[in-house]
């Protein structure tokens, strides 16, 4: 019985784990949001640092996703990405509709350095988790 029961606690608890380890070096961006992201550099890799929606001039990527608003009928909900690197940013994206539960990864383009990216998405899109971050060399 003991057994039984550890087993249901770690079925109940699996998918908590897995969202906590996942949050770790992702970051999570909703519609209408601004998010500054620093990363500490070691050599030529990196790793997140800070999260944070509040204006950060040391931020080396800006992500801004724009807000979704029904009485404009927008065809594409744009991500624009802001790289402060003096490298090439790599980054996955995974599209999330939280009403829905769906997920699926986006093909995104590297960010040159310096420069402003914008990649367009579908507008029924609530949430886009963005990781695996990477400089290009």
């Amino acid at each position: 019985m003991k057994k039984l029961l550890g087993l249901l606690a770690s079925l109940l608890f699996w998918p908590l784990a897995i969202g906590a380890a996942e949050k770790a070096n992702t970051v999570l961006i909703h519609p209408g949001e601004t998010i500054y992201v620093r990363f500490t550099q070691l050599g030529g890799k990196i790793k997140l640092a800070q999260v944070s929606q509040t204006l950060d001039p040391e931020a080396q990527v800006i992500l801004t996703l724009d807000p979704t608003d029904p009485a404009k009928k927008k065809l594409f909900l744009n991500l624009k990405v802001e790289n402060k690197f003096s490298q090439d940013l790599i980054y996955k994206a995974q599209l999330r509709s939280l009403t829905e539960n769906r997920k699926i990864m986006a093909p995104v383009y590297p960010v040159v350095a310096g420069k402003l990216s914008l990649v367009p998405f579908p507008p029924g899109v609530e949430e886009i988790a963005i990781f695996g971050y990477e400089l290009e060399r």
